[in-house]
């Protein structure tokens, strides 16, 4: 892995991440605020229960304390009494409960609850403006209202739904009809009494995320490095394998390959019958060119010779290696005709390159001696018999003078294989 993919690949992971932890965080926020909103359906629910419940036995008389003064706002028959024993009592109504339990649970755990109407008798009944919205929604047909809001200047989850009269309820309120709305009821919940469930839960996302964060990286850190030494290595394989095949000098493949070649080639030849060729070449007189301008200059000119074989052999199907010393070996799948043609051009074109050969009694210039064999592969001959042949027609040319092609003709190709046949 390259290390800007690397890279990529720890800011995708740290960014997945961080998109999946925002995701919780917003996720824990939101269950936070679902039950607040929860807690308050179930105060409202259980505030209603009562005043139910004191609404059917027409309220509930209680003896007059200073915290529980006669109420001022109900004015009804035998609102006070008193009884044998002389102790006064007073009657405590569905509304005059409801603030008396408001205060003992603001007292107890900060929970607000308020009931209020838009035209409230009580002047501490009064709707704050989160309330007014609230009872003003109601009588659009909204059945609950809820959001965050601040309160007193803290924040607060604040529920809130309408007061509905019932036939126990008219007994105070004579001027409505049952299901009017007379008001609301509000819960207020702290965020304060929240933030603790909220901080543990988004701890334990931290804590999470965290670990799941830097897990990943160091997995992809392992990961790289173990990518980049196996790189390596198999880098260093390739190296012993290329150096086991591929000649130091001239960089061409070497006789190991051409072993290894030729076979697979042969095959291929074989089975679906097309002419396979060999030609064989070496630099003429290359001892002498050696003994005047040394042995540096000598490795010079093999590799000079190779690359001029390199531009002649530029198809697929064409193939050169530097068989030993000074000789090399062309493969190539043409016929006869265009094996000597092909061996002809690499003759001229080293003679024209103009290498200087002073010790050469056939020129002043570094030529070449080459044989060429051809034959459409058959069961009665083998890539080393053709090669065998190639070497046979470089001998010719270099009997012949040298700086020229010779071709190992058909004839001695057939008497070849006549005489194959009868060791056989």
């Amino acid at each position: 892995m390259k290390t800007r993919f690397f890279i990529f690949f720890v800011l995708l992971w740290l960014g997945l991440n961080g998109i999946s932890l925002l995701l919780q965080v917003y996720n824990a926020q939101d269950t936070a605020k679902k039950i607040a909103f929860s807690q308050g359906k179930l105060f409202f629910q259980h505030i209603v229960t009562m005043r139910h419940w004191n609404a059917r036995h027409g309220g509930v008389y209680v003896t007059v304390t200073e915290d529980t003064p006669p109420n001022p706002y109900l004015d009804i028959p035998g609102r006070d009494i008193v009884t044998l024993d002389g102790r006064r009592l007073t009657l405590i109504n569905p509304a005059y409960m409801t603030r008396q339990l408001a205060e003992l649970e603001h007292d107890k755990s900060g929970i607000q609850f308020h009931i209020t109407s838009l035209h409230p008798k009580r002047p501490e009944n009064k709707a704050d403006d989160w309330e007014t919205n609230a009872l003003l929604a109601f009588e659009e047909g909204d059945s609950v209202f809820m959001d965050i809001a601040t309160l007193h200047d803290e924040p607060f989850y604040r529920y809130m739904e309408p007061l509905k009269i019932t036939e126990d309820c008219l007994r105070c309120h004579q001027n409505y009809q049952i299901g009017d709305i007379r008001g609301g009821i509000s819960v207020s919940i702290p965020k304060t009494k929240i933030i603790p469930y909220v901080e543990n839960q988004l701890s334990h996302i931290y804590l999470l995320h965290t670990v799941i964060a830097s897990l990943g990286v160091m997995l992809l850190i392992v990961f790289h490095y173990t990518e980049r030494l196996t790189q390596k290595q198999l880098s260093r394989a390739k190296s012993k394998l290329h150096l086991a095949y591929i000649d130091s000098l001239t960089r061409l493949p070497n006789r190991r390959y051409y072993d290894q070649y030729v076979q697979k080639e042969w095959q291929r030849a074989l089975r679906h019958q097309y002419p396979l060729s060999i030609i064989m070449l070496d630099i003429d007189y290359f001892k002498n060119y050696n003994d005047a301008e040394g042995h540096p200059a000598g490795d010079q000119c093999l590799i000079e010779l190779a690359k001029v074989l390199k531009l002649f052999s530029k198809r697929s199907d064409d193939f050169v290696c530097r068989y030993g010393g000074e000789e090399f070996c062309v493969v190539t799948a043409c016929n006869a005709e265009q094996s000597q043609s092909l061996a002809e051009k690499l003759r001229d074109a080293v003679e024209k390159r103009r290498l200087r050969h002073p010790n050469s009694p056939v020129s002043h210039y570094v030529t070449l001696s080459l044989g060429v064999a051809t034959v459409v592969p058959n069961n009665t001959l083998s890539a080393a018999r053709l090669l065998d042949f190639a070497d046979k027609a470089l001998y010719l040319a270099k009997q012949n003078g040298r700086n020229r092609v010779e071709q190992f003709d058909q004839k001695q190709i057939d008497d070849a294989e006549m005489a194959t046949i009868a060791e056989i």
